[in-house]
């Protein structure tokens, strides 16, 4: 694949935008909301608002974020036959869908929340999932300024509802207040929300592509997600909220190449776009070196930073940041090569990576569990995250990226 000097130079910028707007985000939840919500409640209650957002990102990012996928794979095909529609119509089947998988979830946890808890919960997860598809619009368009903006209004709601919650007593404001924010900037600044509620003659390929996805993303934020949904039945929200914090800093530092990931996948879907091996391996080299340095930036200063934003859960979790920081920067790497093969490679490879690593990552982690308690479950992360990324390295170099 050849870059002009201009063509290279956008792309830095898109980089440069991407994550300066992840990071946006990332400040805001991870150093300002999530730390005030462990200060505010015991260790348990805590576990248990983590579990619950855990359950909530999983509605949003596998009914949503796959959404958002397919409009950005499937647009060339929309374009060139000038036709619009699908996409409203399924995200209205979305929305329906996980109101009722939100309401499970609400009364499951009925005797820890109140009823007007339970709304906002429901309110919260409809803005999510009409903000995180109707974003990639800017994606579509290559409008990566835009979703700077965008990322940094979402930040000052999350920051401004975090302190809200401070006098309402409700945490689920501290998230909302940031996704009505995000749902207003993006009903001014994109048109996708206009687009007819019908079928076209792409819907079955589209809706095929999407349940794809959406099981493939089920599976891989079941995982994500999986140590707030394996340890808490096992261990306890209080062991819940040890790994959460044990893990923050890798989790936040790796989420500084994930940009890239989006970057590349916006890029991967325009039409001129075509894929090499060499490309592939080069990209792939400079993530592995990207994310050696990040794992050595998170030995010398993550205990340090940790402590620093959760003064009550450092001790408990010291014991566990090196290995579940390791687990989480492996996540990260194999999230960087996913958008080479989502664009080029048979889209049931996803579901073929995925099937494997979950029942890796189930295996191992109640295994882990069993035999080492929290340190066996770090363990078995790592070993789970490295299967995923040899897959996908596996798949990726015996492909020949012909087909979409």
């Amino acid at each position: 694949m050849n870059f002009s000097f201009r063509k290279i130079k956008k792309l830095i910028k898109d980089f440069g935008t991407s994550i300066v707007a992840t990071f946006l985000m990332t400040f805001a939840l991870q150093f300002v909301v999530y730390p005030y919500l462990a200060l505010i409640n015991s260790p348990t209650e805590y576990g248990i608002i983590l579990t619950v957002m855990g359950g909530i990102n999983i509605i949003v990012v596998s009914l949503a974020t796959s959404l958002n996928n397919v409009r950005l794979i499937q647009n060339v095909e929309y374009e060139k036959k000038s036709i619009k529609g699908d996409f409203n119509l399924l995200l209205l089947i979305a929305v329906l869908f996980s109101l009722l998988i939100t309401i499970c979830i609400g009364f499951f946890f009925f005797d820890n929340f109140s009823n007007l808890t339970i709304v906002l919960l429901v309110v919260l997860v409809i803005l999510a999932i009409l903000r995180t598809y109707y974003m990639v619009f800017y994606r579509v368009k290559l409008e990566f300024f835009n979703n700077m903006i965008f990322s940094l209004i979402i930040s000052i709601g999350y920051i401004l509802g975090a302190l809200l919650t401070s006098i309402t007593k409700y945490w689920p404001i501290a998230f909302l207040i940031g996704e009505l924010f995000g749902c207003i900037y993006l009903y001014f600044t994109t048109s996708f929300y206009k687009e007819p509620l019908s079928r076209t003659v792409n819907y079955k390929s589209t809706v095929n592509k999407y349940l794809i996805l959406i099981v493939t993303t089920l599976i891989g934020n079941l995982i994500l997600y999986l140590d707030r949904l394996l340890l808490f039945p096992f261990l306890g929200g209080e062991a819940v909220a040890t790994y959460t914090v044990a893990s923050f800093f890798g989790k936040s530092l790796g989420m500084a190449i994930i940009p890239i990931s989006g970057v590349l996948l916006a890029h991967y879907s325009q039409k001129k776009f075509s894929m090499t091996k060499k490309f592939f391996w080069q990209v792939n080299i400079l993530v592995i070196i990207l994310s050696v340095f990040f794992f050595i930036i998170s030995i010398y200063t993550s205990e340090w930073v940790t402590g620093l934003l959760y003064p009550s859960l450092i001790e408990e979790a010291k014991p566990y940041i090196i290995i579940a920081n390791l687990a989480a920067i492996i996540n990260v790497t194999g999230n960087i090569t996913q958008p080479a093969l989502l664009s080029f490679c048979k889209t049931s490879w996803q579901l073929v990576i995925q099937i494997i690593y979950g029942a890796a990552y189930l295996g191992l982690g109640v295994l882990g569990i069993k035999m080492g308690g929290l340190y066996g479950f770090c363990l078995a992360a790592i070993i789970s995250n490295i299967i995923r990324l040899l897959l996908m390295y596996i798949i990726g170099t015996f492909s020949s990226f012909s087909t979409r």
